[in-house]
């Protein structure tokens, strides 16, 4: 559900993804439907402007939402006790508490709840999660993760992220978020976050932030994103430099191609060496579709599902909150 701006690109992906029968597109917008018609010649009626009026029609296996984040709770329940499995583009939801209710529900119902982080399925990633897994730098102390783009001039004037409060935060630090827990393997434990409005830029609200996030094993991590930086811009992923007992990680590079990059390994007394890129099978989004599709046939836990990626939501929400109570222990 949800053939508008992203959606389009994803109801094509999901047209020709390998095992996938794309059964029905459901938009409430005439245009949108109208476009799915036109482009891939979809027949009136597999076209539809609700999902009961879907489901109604159609008997489709599982249901893949592109829809504004504050519909995923209400629209993935449907879907759930419709006996649907269901893939949704992140976030979950918009609390933590819808979230778990989303979760709930695909437990009782026996459905696959999934959410496409596509950052996970990149080389460079990959790299670095098998690397800190492998023990190369030994226990982790410190990372710095730090994340710039200049967005100003990316969407049209009237895209909704220009007037959102925290935009960055919502709608970019999930995939930061998720790959912190993916490549570390653990979970935040608490944070402090402060953003703040850049002069000059499209940007009504704050599109950038610096966050110090505690781990469960005990490491820091300072994170600073910017999406209307005048500096050089890093990534989409981001610059990262994981300190080690052991050894230092550094993932840099990939700014053109975010597939790409440079992931080295500098053990302690050692000249630092480039780690090898492992091969993917399936990138970005057509890894989050294969992954979907491995779940459903098997039975298995997604590496992104509902449950798991309620803890990437967590972060995020934990640093909204931070930004908006501004309270930090004065210097006397």
């Amino acid at each position: 559900m949800g053939a508008g701006g992203f959606g389009r690109s994803w109801v094509e992906l999901a047209a020709t993804a390998e095992g996938y029968e794309l059964v029905a597109v459901v938009d409430p917008d005439p245009a949108a439907r109208a476009w799915v018609a036109s482009t891939l010649g979809l027949p009136p009626d597999r076209l539809f402007a609700d999902l009961g009026t879907a489901f109604a029609a159609t008997d489709p296996e599982a249901v893949l939402l592109v829809t504004p984040p504050e519909t995923h709770h209400p629209l993935g329940l449907q879907a759930l006790a419709a006996g649907k499995h269901v893939l949704m583009e992140k976030p979950l939801a918009t609390s933590v508490g819808d979230g778990a209710a989303l979760v709930a529900a695909a437990a009782a119902a026996d459905r696959v709840l999934m959410v496409s982080q596509n950052y996970r399925h990149r080389a460079p990633a990959r790299a670095v999660q098998a690397a800190i897994r492998d023990g190369m730098i030994g226990p982790l102390v410190h990372l710095r993760i730090a994340f710039r783009r200049q967005t100003s001039a990316l969407w049209p004037p009237d895209n909704f992220r220009y007037a959102m409060r925290h935009p960055l935060v919502v709608d970019m630090t999930i995939h930061h978020a998720d790959l912190l827990r993916m490549v570390t393997g653990q979970e935040a434990v608490a944070l402090e976050a402060r953003g703040w409005r850049v002069p000059g830029s499209a940007y009504e609200h704050d599109p950038a932030v610096a966050a110090l996030i505690s781990l469960s094993g005990g490491a820091s991590v300072l994170y600073e994103g910017d999406w209307a930086s005048p500096s050089p811009e890093t990534s989409w992923n981001g610059d990262w430099e994981i300190l080690g007992e052991a050894g230092v990680i550094r993932w840099t590079g990939g700014v053109a191609n975010p597939h790409e990059g440079e992931v080295t390994l500098q053990r302690r007394g050692e000249p630092a060496r480039p780690l090898p890129l492992p091969a993917v099978a399936h990138v970005d989004r057509a890894g989050s579709l294969a992954a979907f599709r491995r779940a459903v046939e098997t039975g298995e836990e997604p590496e992104t599902s509902g449950r798991d990626n309620l803890g990437s939501l967590e972060i995020v929400l934990a640093m909204v909150a931070a930004i908006e109570r501004a309270e930090t222990p004065a210097v006397s």
